[in-house]
């Protein structure tokens, strides 16, 4: 989920709609289902979440519908949808025996549209979605569907056989020209952004891991009662230097990844994602991600997911969250966050953390004289 186009522009056909939804999402999705919040229909009506999800189990769209209203889109608040399925076989993979005595029957056998033009694919599951979102007062503005989302792809609605046409290139659009302008990316496939997050490479993490293990033995003799104060130095430090454009040299984000290893600094380091340099702060979070080893590599991954999330970039918070999730399952600040995603509790919200973190680290900093 994202609220990553904080722009105005104005989209008024169904394929200007699908080819802004890469760009709201962050990458192009496939085998998907897509779900565009509305509000304000009253003045000027504007769009707010867009959620993402695997296409569910054909049999089991009445559970799927009641997972959404209650997780992702109950904190919404949302007028109208617009519904978007991208991708034509049904799911089946995520099917399993619990989905016996579901609401749906088997998958349709036909899932394409044929000479004796059935309608587009998946028409359940809009069914069931729109109602279950009348019911709760959220009408359904628009329901399409596309095999994929490229330039000349074929789109249809699902309440009217005359609704067609096909998709300009979603790269000329002018949402992709308003996330370009803003420095956001969008990515070919999900596989592209977990690519982003993936490690560098096995060497350089093999080498970071052992100059950590050097410095950790380093700063192992004695006690530091003002530890925790100059950890954060380095850290602030970093993130200046990386606004600045200037260059860290391996050994200072080695100095930075074992900062950061402290659940105390990490927490603090939280208010990175707020002001001026919170770009260049997840810009080190994401480099410190592609070298950090497994015992580290958590603390750095949930900054950047957190980052990721405050602004806007749903897709990457997620990918984030998945490197923490194959590591350390237990991980509890990763699981907290993960909560609170998939709860649709707006960035806005956890943003308080980052400012609760600011004023603490304000006030420890304070103390040791270095604010």
């Amino acid at each position: 989920m994202t609220t990553r186009l904080n722009t105005t522009i104005s989209l008024t056909d169904p394929a200007d709609v699908l080819a802004a939804v890469p760009h709201m999402l962050g990458f192009h999705p496939a085998d998907s289902f897509v779900v565009l919040t509305m509000h304000d229909l009253a003045s000027t009506p504007r769009f707010g979440v867009t959620l993402r999800t695997d296409l569910p189990c054909p049999m089991r769209i009445c559970e799927f519908a009641e997972y959404l209203l209650a997780g992702p889109l109950g904190r919404q608040h949302a007028e109208a949808v617009i519904l978007v399925v991208v991708g034509e076989k049904p799911n089946i993979e995520a099917c399993s025996d619990t989905c016996a005595g579901a609401c749906q029957g088997p998958p349709p056998k036909k899932s394409t549209v044929d000479e004796c033009d059935t309608g587009p694919p998946h028409a359940e599951l809009i069914d069931v979605i729109s109602d279950a979102f009348r019911r709760v007062g959220i009408a359904t503005a628009h329901a399409l569907w596309a095999p994929e989302i490229r330039a000349g792809a074929q789109w249809r609605c699902y309440s009217d056989p005359t609704c067609v046409g096909e998709i300009a290139d979603p790269q000329g659009s002018a949402v992709a020209a308003a996330m370009a302008a803003a420095g956001s990316v969008t990515f070919g496939s999900r596989d592209e952004l977990r690519a982003l997050v993936a490690p560098e490479s096995d060497e350089t993490v093999e080498r970071c891991a052992a100059k950590l293990d050097v410095l950790t033995e380093e700063l192992a003799d004695g006690y530091d009662p003002n530890k925790v104060t100059g950890d954060l130095r380095i850290v602030f430090a970093a993130v200046q230097r990386t606004a600045n454009g200037a260059a860290l040299t391996e050994d200072d984000l080695v100095r930075v990844l074992l900062a950061v290893s402290d659940t105390r600094v990490r927490d603090i380091a939280l208010c990175t994602a707020l002001g001026d340099t919170a770009r260049a702060a997840e810009e080190l979070w994401l480099t410190l991600v592609r070298k950090a080893s497994d015992p580290e590599l958590a603390e750095v991954a949930a900054l950047l997911a957190f980052s990721a999330y405050l602004r806007g970039e749903g897709a990457l918070a997620g990918v984030a969250l998945e490197r923490i999730e194959q590591i350390q399952p237990d991980h509890r600040f990763g699981y907290l966050l993960r909560q609170a995603i998939e709860a649709g509790i707006p960035p806005t919200d956890l943003a308080v953390i980052a400012r609760d973190a600011a004023e603490e680290a304000q006030m420890m900093l304070e103390e040791d004289g270095a604010w």
